[in-house]
C-alpha cells in the first residue's frame, strides 16, 4: 500500500520568514520541512517533533536554533507551516 500524502501549505508570513533566513539557515529549514513531510507520510512522526501547549494540533520542529512551527490536519491529509523563527522569538504572540 502506498504511503498517504500530505498536502504542506507554508502561509504568507512563515514564507517571508523563510526568505529572510541566511541561505544555508534557509536550506535546513528546508531539509528539516521535507523530512517531517516524508515521515508522516511514512506513518510516523520525526522524534523531536513537540506539540505546542495551549494550542491543538500546533507542533514545533527543531532546526538548529530555529522552530519550526506548524499544525497537522489528519482528516484533511494536510500539514500548514504557520512559523519558522528563532527560537528566541519563535513563540511569542502564540
Amino acid at each position: 500500500m502506498p504511503p498517504d500524502k500530505y498536502r504542506v501549505e507554508v502561509k504568507r508570513s512563515a514564507q517571508k520568514e523563510i526568505l529572510d533566513l541566511q541561505p544555508k539557515i534557509r536550506r535546513q529549514v528546508e531539509e528539516t520541512i521535507d523530512r517531517l513531510v516524508s515521515t508522516v507520510e511514512a506513518g510516523g512522526v520525526p522524534q523531536d517533533v513537540k506539540p505546542l501547549k495551549g494550542e491543538p494540533d500546533a507542533y514545533r520542529i527543531d532546526t538548529g536554533e530555529y522552530r519550526v512551527l506548524f499544525s497537522r490536519d489528519r482528516q484533511e491529509r494536510l500539514i500548514t507551516i504557520f512559523r519558522v523563527r528563532h527560537r528566541r522569538f519563535a513563540y511569542r504572540g502564540l
